[in-house]
């Protein structure tokens, strides 16, 4: 049974604002010079299918700022967390060993999601 998140423990704003944080990550880590899309992920598009950053544009497309977050179920919100929070994970480097001590804008970003997602670190 998956748990759902409980909306009520944080407001619009606040999911905004972390939502916000990977897709500025994603956005700042691709090269896209030579995506003829302009980071509009396309499925019928072979180039899009076997691109290496399909991962991050497909998120990007999916949670766009002008998506609204309304019309997203508990659990799409969770999945997409959950990808973000992988997204992030990923970026860290060994000097992240000791995550609960951290404080660097990653690791405390990493924290409140898996605080909203209640899971443990």
């Amino acid at each position: 049974m998956t748990k759902t998140i409980q909306l009520d423990t944080i407001d619009r704003t606040g999911l905004s604002e972390l939502m916000a944080y990977p897709r500025r990550k994603m956005r700042d880590n691709m090269d896209v010079r030579f995506c003829k899309h302009a980071v509009f992920y396309n499925p019928v598009d072979e180039e899009c299918t076997y691109c290496h950053q399909d991962m991050e544009c497909k998120w990007l497309n999916h949670n766009d700022e002008l998506i609204s977050l309304d019309d997203k179920t508990d659990d799409d919100i969770r999945r997409e967390l959950t990808k973000a929070m992988d997204y992030v994970e990923a970026q860290l480097t060994a000097a992240h060993l000791n995550r609960r001590a951290c404080t660097c804008d990653n690791c405390s970003w990493l924290a409140k999601v898996r605080s909203l997602l209640e899971i443990s670190s």
